[in-house]
């Protein structure tokens, strides 16, 4: 029963947008608590971060470290991704495909394209469908975002209908 209402708030689920993560500069404690709000719906159950991971993402430099203690959007961002992706790729990858990201183009643009893609590929296998991101238009770099975002959505929904199909099953 619990599955099926995760099922139902992923269908519903959306990512804020750059332009909709706080301006105000954040402590690590908000940093969490926010970014644990923002993707509940995407973890079955599940915590997405810890205080103490945020440590080994700064000091693994998958994440820019925060100053004088306070966290910026930009932060929040790379972290929202950085959860999102762990549970797919290790977090050396993690780290370098931020750093492509960013290479190329803005935090907010590519922030803003990840959400964009993921919404609709949790949508599109939801209802039944193999969600397989255009390849044609798209940069190398949004290519490569497309892989991760399929590969974490597939299996979001498989861990799903495992659960569903365990239930009860040691």
């Amino acid at each position: 029963m619990e599955t099926k209402s995760f099922a139902q708030r992923l269908q519903e689920a959306s990512l804020p947008r750059y332009s909709q993560l706080p301006t105000l500069e954040l402590y690590k404690d908000q940093l969490v608590e926010l970014t644990n709000g923002y993707l509940s719906p995407f973890f079955l159950g599940e915590t997405a971060v810890t205080d103490t991971m945020v440590n080994n993402y700064v000091k693994l430099k998958v994440i820019v470290p925060p100053v004088k203690k306070r966290y910026r959007r930009e932060q929040l961002a790379q972290l929202i991704l950085t959860c999102l992706l762990k549970k797919v790729l290790s977090i050396a990858e993690v780290r370098q495909l931020l750093a492509v990201q960013n290479r190329d183009g803005s935090i907010e643009a590519g922030y803003d394209y990840f959400c964009q893609q993921m919404e609709q590929a949790v949508r599109t296998v939801g209802g039944n469908g193999l969600w397989q991101p255009s390849e044609g238009d798209s940069t190398p770099q949004e290519a490569l975002l497309n892989h991760a975002i399929c590969s974490f959505v597939h299996k979001l929904y498989f861990e799903m209908i495992l659960a569903e199909l365990s239930d009860g099953v040691e």
